[in-house]
């Protein structure tokens, strides 16, 4: 108490004790490192699968692994009465294959002006339907007004689907979101890792040189790749 009658220290007076910095420190820590390690083991299968599918990418050529094949087909399809619209066209089309309307999209190219000999003419428009898919997919070209579209069936095989995987290309919602949510994690994994490092293994100035000696690899090797 000072001389004022008031207690020099209120937080004891009041029954609350400050918390000390360097246990607020600790308690960060303890928690960054279990999501550091909850996030590491959730993304292992995703992680397992890119690393390999891009090792196998990678060393494709010396290994003489087979880069994949897509056998490709053509079938018409006949409508009994020309399709409304390309949205009509693309239900149409997704009913008869038993596709859902989440992996299908449709786009419309307008038909632009044009000559022919000494006569000016209009290129007819044109609706394409699209079936995403990592191993099998389709790609639909109508001309408006016919009965008739021809479909481009193209089936993956195997290390076709893993090349596709690895790229994205399939275009499904779900996939699309766990890729998010993988890169979301390499990008968490990577700064909490550094900070993890920084505050429990070693100095600042040997971290900084690691990541700037890091960073002068990669830049040295793109550039002489370029």
């Amino acid at each position: 108490m000072n001389r004022s009658g008031i207690p020099s220290h209120p937080s004891h007076a009041t029954g609350f004790r400050r918390i000390p910095r360097h246990s607020r420190k600790a308690a960060f820590l303890r928690l960054l490192r279990k999501c550091h390690a909850w996030v590491g083991l959730s993304g292992a299968v995703f992680g397992l699968l890119f690393g390999i599918t891009g090792f196998l990418l990678n060393h494709r050529g010396v290994m003489k692994i087979e880069a994949g094949q897509i056998s490709e087909r053509k079938v018409m399809v006949e409508f009994p009465e020309a399709p409304a619209s390309p949205e009509a066209l693309a239900q149409a089309l997704a009913a008869r294959f038993n596709v859902p309307m989440s992996r299908v999209k449709w786009l419309i190219k307008a038909g632009k002006p044009g000559r022919m000999g000494g006569a000016q003419v209009k290129v007819a428009d044109q609706w394409t339907v699209a079936f995403f898919g990592h191993a099998h997919f389709a790609l639909a070209t109508y001309t408006p007004g016919n009965r008739t579209v021809e479909l481009e069936q193209k089936d993956a095989n195997f290390m076709q689907v893993l090349k596709r995987l690895h790229k994205g290309d399939g275009g499904q919602v779900g996939w699309i979101l766990l890729s998010d949510a993988f890169t979301g994690a390499l990008v968490f994994l990577t700064l909490s890792g550094v900070l993890l490092w920084t505050r429990l293994a070693g100095p600042k100035l040997l971290a900084a040189g690691l990541a700037v000696g890091g960073l002068a690899i990669v830049i040295l090797v793109v550039s002489r790749g370029w």
